[in-house]
């Protein structure tokens, strides 16, 4: 393997080998739709994602399709879907719904997919959940450039990346053996400025207790995230915007 996209597709092609829901060929229809991750979530996403249902949506790094899955349910017409041996994954689901418009295989890289074009300027909204991670370093500049370039003015660009100053980040990001770089609140910010983004936000996509018992860790967490803040203020003179495990964050096209 020459390079580090090289081995990343190397790699996700042996783990979705091992992956029973698409190890036959396929995403199932049924598990598309009834995604368990998506159901999860679609309440929050229904407060981010733009009115319009008729903008075009990118995802890039599909996995099981629950952030499409999210987008067929939420109704909107257009959703694209970009990744390793997505065709291969995919074909199934764009054949079965119209609101699954178009599958994009990345051969090389997210950078070299997206400065083709026809992808200049075609997305209201473009989405990337734990994909960010996996670029290498040298590629970061570039990749953002093109995310930004296929975006049109005031498109979204949505990321989702494990979060160096939450609780475990030893376990999300150098136990993994796809992970490239690592981000917090601040440097993920500085991609996005000089990227040409603008009104950057981190967002919270908690999910709403049930029972008394989930009420109760969610207290726990909150006492324990308060203390990790007030630790960096203490140490190191700052007041992070975020520990949680996730890093949410979004920018839009200047």
């Amino acid at each position: 393997m020459l390079n580090a996209n090289e081995f990343l597709s190397e790699l996700y092609s042996r783990l979705d080998a091992g992956n029973p829901l698409y190890n036959k060929g396929q995403i199932n229809l049924e598990n598309f739709i009834e995604n368990e991750i998506a159901n999860h979530y679609i309440d929050q996403y229904s407060s981010i994602l733009p009115h319009d249902k008729s903008i075009k949506i990118l995802d890039i790094g599909v996995g099981e399709g629950w952030f499409a899955s999210i987008c067929y349910k939420l109704g909107y017409k257009h959703i694209e879907l970009a990744d390793y041996g997505c065709s291969s994954k995919f074909t199934q689901i764009k054949e079965s719904l119209d609101e699954v418009n178009a599958l994009h295989d990345v051969e090389t890289s997210i950078k070299d997919l997206l400065q083709q074009e026809k992808f200049n300027d075609q997305y209201g909204f473009i989405h990337m959940s734990h994909v960010i991670e996996h670029i290498p370093k040298y590629d970061l500049i570039a990749t953002m450039d093109s995310l930004n370039h296929a975006l049109y003015k005031k498109g979204q660009l949505f990321i989702r990346t494990p979060n160096l100053l939450g609780p475990v980040p030893f376990n999300s990001l150098y136990c993994t053996a796809g992970h490239e770089y690592g981000f917090v609140p601040s440097n993920l910010n500085q991609f996005f400025q000089i990227s040409n983004f603008e009104h950057i936000k981190i967002h919270d996509l908690e999910i709403p207790a049930k029972g008394f018992s989930q009420k109760i860790g969610r207290m726990v967490r909150k006492l324990y995230m308060m203390n990790e803040k007030i630790k960096y203020r203490a140490f190191e003179g700052v007041y992070p915007e975020s520990v949680d495990p996730e890093l949410i964050m979004s920018g839009h096209k200047k």
